[in-house]
């Protein structure tokens, strides 16, 4: 009998070059990320006894429907054991795809069945089951410059070369845009995708005009660029709901809309959908090899959103998160006027703030020491240089007085770092 040596084995693996060796292609090529990509807070090391984060997109937890999600979990265990317990399948429960596609079909006039909908783990989950059923090695993929930085990584992590195209507060450049794709093509290159965040963008807060998203329909038609178009804030308007959506103005040709519970709901429900025509929606499912996700999140969706729940919560979001904006943008004007310019935004979860004296990257480290922190706006470009003067501020999970207190400290950061300049 062989006498087993763990120190043996555990030489042997630990004399392995791991990098060279073991890794793909994709694990060699792009970087671990940050804690915002994986849907965590960012933050700088502060001393400051009672420091404010403002770096992710998350939702106010006290403000979650608590109870409703208690007892809709409740039924849906009590009512359903065996179905709810039990493999998902690669679509997800019929009985809230078929509510999914009547809902979007009275908010968007579309058309849509439940075998449209395909649930996800989140618009993560659906942008990865995109990539995977479209993109290869060496094919391009076109994002808006800038953009929300896992989805760069998610891409990349297909071996696809990821381009950014400018975008201002309209939206992405269509001029840039057209050009960008006719250069690639002149090239011998394979433009396959263009990932959109058209609705109170990520990090910009923008809308992107209803002129563009024609423009660009048409564009991407003639080349035939598949949209990716991620629309996880569109419900989360706060007066007027936006443009109609590039797969509503297409009926889903060439178009994949990926949506989620994650910011109308909350984000560890871990729930999303994709959204497509029948053609685009069959080869996402052969690549899927997960067995679907949780049937028991899907019921107690299903119950939420069949007693008319989960609307009067978006309801109740948009009025809170309107009010929390408010609250950031006077606050930031009062302590902070002479040093930024920005857009207010007219829906969901960020301010897209510009330093007009001062480089970001000076600011963001001297309000780590006043004890607020959030990301630079260089972090969402696929070239970081191309942006020194923005950051991101995340404005919906901190309380209103935090919001006040924090533009406070920013603008003493600011006072702080031109104090050192001059």
């Amino acid at each position: 009998m062989v006498q087993f040596e763990k120190e043996t084995i555990a030489g042997q693996w630990q004399s392995l070059d791991i990098e060279n060796d073991l890794l793909s292609e994709a694990a060699r090529s792009i970087g671990a990320g940050s804690a915002t990509d994986a849907g965590r807070f960012w933050r700088l090391p502060t001393e400051h006894p009672d420091p404010i984060v403002l770096a992710g997109g998350i939702p106010d937890d006290t403000a979650l429907p608590t109870e409703d999600l208690i007892d809709s979990f409740s039924k849906s265990i009590r009512d359903h054991f065996s179905d709810s317990l039990m493999y998902g399948g690669w679509f997800g429960y019929e009985g809230l795809r078929q509510l999914i596609a009547d809902r979007q079909n009275k908010i968007e006039g579309t058309n849509l069945l439940p075998d449209n909908i395909i649930m996800h783990n989140g618009s993560s989950g659906c942008l990865e089951n995109v990539c995977k059923a479209f993109v290869g090695p060496g094919d391009i993929a076109i994002v808006e410059s800038p953009s929300y930085s896992g989805t760069v990584r998610a891409i990349r992590g297909f071996r696809a070369e990821v381009v950014e195209v400018p975008m201002d507060k309209e939206g992405i450049n269509p001029d840039l845009f057209k050009e960008t794709v006719e250069s690639l093509v002149a090239q011998g290159k394979r433009v396959k995708l263009f990932y959109t965040i058209p609705d109170y963008h990520n990090p910009m807060g923008n809308v992107t005009t209803l002129e563009i998203r024609k423009e660009i329909l048409e564009i991407c038609a003639e080349h035939k660029i598949l949209i990716a178009e991620d629309a996880a804030y569109t419900e989360l308007y706060y007066d007027s709901p936006p443009p109609p959506s590039y797969y509503a103005l297409s009926d889903g040709h060439g178009v994949i809309k990926m949506c989620s519970f994650s910011k109308i709901l909350a984000t560890g429900l871990r729930a999303g959908w994709i959204q497509a025509r029948d053609e685009l929606a069959e080869p996402l499912t052969k690549v899927r090899f997960d067995m679907g996700t949780s049937p028991l999140v899907h019921y107690a969706l299903a119950d939420l959103m069949e007693s008319g729940k989960l609307d009067s919560h978006i309801t109740s979001m948009r009025n809170l998160y309107k009010s929390k904006c408010r609250t950031m943008v006077d606050s930031l004007k009062k302590y902070c006027n002479p040093y930024i310019e920005l857009e207010e935004p007219e829906g969901g979860y960020f301010l897209w703030v510009k330093c007009t004296q001062t480089k970001a990257f000076d600011l963001i480290r001297a309000a780590a020491e006043e004890g607020v922190v959030f990301p630079l706006g260089s972090i969402f470009y696929v070239d970081s240089s191309l942006d020194d003067s923005h950051f991101r501020l995340a404005f919906t999970r901190a309380p209103f007085e935090h919001l006040e207190e924090a533009s406070r400290r920013i603008g003493k950061a600011f006072e702080k770092v031109l104090d050192i300049q001059h």
